[in-house]
């Protein structure tokens, strides 16, 4: 299975009520939001959004919620691992009843796995769905010890496979893939920091958290430089990395976030859910605005 997916695909945060309660409203906000600056498309209820501290109901409510706001207006894959493969059937089958445009999920969490129990679950997920189901691999938890052709090949075999969410820094590993696959899944980035660099590899589109604030930025840069202007990559991809090891080393993400997007969008996005965020410092509106101004000074006009 092959798509015309393409861009950059905010992971979208999940904003918080005063109440710690998933906002529905300000979901909507950014949905128009993204849908008004015409990105790729939405990947919801991943890591960004805090999955593994919301309850099945709530990831329902805010998956229904993206859906009917985005109104085909973007294209939606819904993230439905979950700690058991019960859990990610269910939110599978209502990702299809909901009119999702795909599922996708990481793989068993916490417990050491070996490669024929991971894939029985992806197996599982997408016979479920009935959707395109597209893999998550998440390298700092992904437990699959596998050369890269055997997990292409055991990744086609997959009912529904459609692709895969790379998130790791190793790009030889995913032009291993790319090459084992020939086309026949989409796979996106998900390292924001290699954004650029993971198109070499063969990523279609990029998925990641910085989009959720700089995704018109990063779409122009990334379209030049697939399209070969490789100096206005080169350019915005070291102001771009610059602003992520600034941030990360903070130890203060989930802050920066909040203030970041109320000061560049007027969107409150609340206080992650606890203990995501519990020690995170407050930031200087100045450093904020300089991290911004760093990033949108380098994309191409």
């Amino acid at each position: 299975m092959t798509s015309a997916y393409h861009g950059i695909w905010p992971a979208l945060i999940t904003p918080m009520n005063e109440h710690g309660k998933p906002a529905l409203s300000t979901i909507e906000k950014l949905v128009d939001l993204f849908a008004s600056q015409k990105l790729g498309g939405l990947y919801i209820l991943g890591s960004t959004a805090q999955w593994p501290l919301l309850t099945l109901d709530e990831r329902r409510e805010i998956a229904e919620c993206v859906v009917k706001t985005a109104q085909g207006r973007l294209p939606v894959i819904v993230h439905v691992g979950a700690v058991t493969t019960s859990d990610a059937e269910e939110l599978a089958r209502h990702a299809k009843s909901i009119g999702a445009d795909g599922v996708s999920a990481v793989a068993p969490i916490y417990y050491s796995f070996g490669p024929d129990v991971v894939f029985e679950h992806y197996r599982r997920i997408g016979t479920a769905a009935e959707l395109p189901l597209y893999v998550y691999h998440l390298s700092s938890v992904n437990q699959l010890k596998i050369a890269p052709q055997d997990y292409a090949q055991r990744l086609l075999s997959l009912p529904n496979i459609a692709g895969m969410k790379i998130t790791d820094g190793d790009l030889f590993q995913f032009g291993l893939i790319t090459a084992h696959t020939q086309g026949k899944m989409t796979l996106f980035s998900g390292a924001d920091e290699v954004m650029c660099h993971a198109a070499i590899s063969g990523a279609v589109a990029a998925i990641g958290s910085f989009y959720n604030l700089f995704g018109v930025e990063c779409q122009a840069a990334r379209a030049k430089f697939v399209a070969g202007d490789v100096e206005a990559g080169l350019k915005f991809m070291q102001a771009f990395q610059q602003m992520i090891s600034a941030v990360l080393s903070s130890g203060s993400l989930w802050t920066f976030f909040r203030a970041a997007m109320q000061r560049r969008f007027d969107v409150d996005i609340g206080k992650p859910r606890a203990p995501v965020g519990m020690c995170d410092k407050p930031w200087d509106d100045g450093d904020i605005d300089r991290l911004i101004s760093l990033v949108t000074h380098a994309a191409p006009k």
